[in-house]
């Protein structure tokens, strides 16, 4: 028995010397990487014996067989002691070699020591009880059992972690049927590794695709609890700050990334991003990484603005990206009720939808005596208000009071209102029009005092402004607000001057 304990206090000082020893992080030896090899090996001798040890015991308490399985007990906890110790020192090594998310690591090195400290716990009561009887009194059986279920606990603990740490934190629910996915709350199988974005118009390419690509698969070794070789890349500011190497990306130029160098090395290469041991990116990421730095690497370019490649379009439209609904067509918009529609109709205007199983419609002024009526009309817009992405009341007797009811039509995207008494005052009104993308001021009284009301207008791309008494300065001040904006001026000549050589 002396014996026995001794060599107990030795795998547990080796426990101690090897947390100790072993650091947590730096380029491991191939050696080190070799032992750390025998974990996976190892590790499941002890969740077995230890498991089988508790449960002869449980048997053990049946009136029958007391006493029976004592030796059996006896011989499973001292094994399963050490084969846990050995487990825990192959894992420090493995843990070298990187690649492991911090958190779930040292959880599972916690859990892994427990698992011999109550291991060694429960083979100490079972092979001493005098000495738990003497010191412990009343206790005695109380402490075996404690130590018992909390190292059942700490194996199955120990267990989780290391299943999270291999195969993901979805190991154990990956092929739940739908019907227990449901009841669990879990997205259906089909939905596994499709995006999931609440507003993809506002989301950006790097958040939506490159930063959880750089989470699963660098951060554990370039992130906040490691940063081998100075290099971080959990943000856009360490990405672009880069490490000891310089930047990992070359915006504009994958083939002289760094990043996408040690991606793409063989496995046999020491300098292999990720390293061979951890998980490796599939090739729908690497290419992912590859496009966005040839694109330019912009951590602001919105997904709608994004020029997809065949290859990474046929990606993210498996991801279930699909179509991207910007501006009002992003918007949860009741469809139009037909009596109002009726209702506008009957005063001369036609009016269509915009575009099938669309609830927005376009709106025309016929006939121009039809739009003189302000306070009328406006009436009859209010309902449909909502409705209404296009408004054209072109050629018409429309002026700054119809103006003034436009306002009150949030989802208006082009509007018509060339050759009409609109004037400067009226254009105030179009402030607030955050989705007005076409205004044709063709044939008005507008001047550059009107221009700067549109100044504000965030979605404004074109207007149209011939024949009206804006001037060039107004124009370029216009154009300095909204840089993107196309401004039509009508055909101006420049003069010829006369040819002379002859002469």
């Amino acid at each position: 028995m002396k014996q026995s304990l001794f060599w107990l206090g030795v795998g547990l000082a080796f426990v101690v010397l090897m947390l100790v020893m072993v650091p947590g992080s730096g380029r491991p030896s191939d050696f080190s990487l070799f032992l750390g090899r025998f974990h996976p090996l190892v590790v499941h001798l002890p969740i077995g014996i230890l498991v089988v040890a508790v449960l002869l015991e449980a048997l053990s308490r049946m009136p029958s067989l007391r006493g029976r399985y004592d030796t059996g007990i006896l011989a499973l906890l001292y094994i399963g002691v050490w084969s846990s110790i050995l487990a825990v020192a192959a894992g420090l090594y493995l843990a070298q070699g990187g690649g492991y998310a911090a958190g779930q690591l040292a959880w599972h090195k916690r859990m892994g020591v427990l698992v011999v400290l109550f291991a060694s716990l429960a083979y100490l009561y079972k092979v001493w009880p005098g000495l738990s009887e003497r010191w412990l009194r009343h206790w005695e059986r109380r402490v075996y059992g404690i130590a018992l279920g909390v190292m059942l606990l700490a194996v199955t603990l120990t267990g989780h972690f290391g299943g999270v740490l291999t195969h993901g934190p979805d190991y154990l629910s990956r092929y739940l049927p739908d019907g227990l996915r449901q009841m669990a709350g879990l997205p259906k199988k089909a939905d596994i590794g499709r995006l999931q974005l609440e507003n993809p118009a506002e989301t950006t390419v790097y958040a939506a695709l490159i930063a959880p690509i750089l989470q699963s698969r660098c951060t554990a070794c370039h992130g906040p609890d490691a940063q081998r070789g100075g290099l971080r890349l959990d943000t856009p500011d360490f990405i672009t700050e880069g490490g000891d190497d310089g930047p990992p990306i070359v915006a504009g130029e994958a083939h002289e990334s760094a990043l996408i160098h040690r991606i793409w090395l063989p496995v046999s290469s020491d300098k292999k991003m990720p390293p061979l041991e951890s998980p490796q990116l599939s090739i729908a990421e690497a290419e992912l990484l590859r496009w966005w730095i040839d694109a330019g690497a912009s951590f602001e370019e919105l997904l709608p603005e994004v020029e997809w490649s065949p290859v990474t379009q046929t990606i993210v439209d498996h991801m279930g990206l699909g179509e991207i609904r910007t501006g009002i067509f992003a918007l949860d918009t009741v469809p139009p009720d037909s009596m109002d529609i009726v209702q506008l109709a009957g005063l001369g205007l036609a009016v269509t939808p915009l575009a099938e199983n669309e609830p927005y419609l376009q709106v025309r002024c016929v006939h121009p005596e039809t739009c003189t009526d302000a306070g009328g009309l406006q009436e009859a817009l209010r309902p449909l208000a909502r409705n209404i992405a296009w408004l054209d009341l072109g050629r018409s007797g429309a002026g700054d009071d119809l103006v003034e009811g436009i306002a009150d039509l949030p989802h208006v995207t082009r509007l018509h209102l060339q050759q009409t008494l609109v004037t400067d005052a009226g254009l105030a009104d179009l402030g607030d029009l955050e989705f007005l993308e076409y205004l044709n001021l063709y044939g008005t009284a507008v001047t550059d005092s009107g221009l700067i009301h549109l100044e504000t207008l965030p979605a404004l791309r074109s207007i149209y402004l011939w024949q009206t008494g804006v001037t060039d300065e107004g124009v370029r001040r216009l154009q300095t607000a909204i840089p993107d904006l196309y401004i039509n001026t009508g055909l101006s000549l420049t003069p010829v001057e006369p040819d002379t050589t002859g002469s």
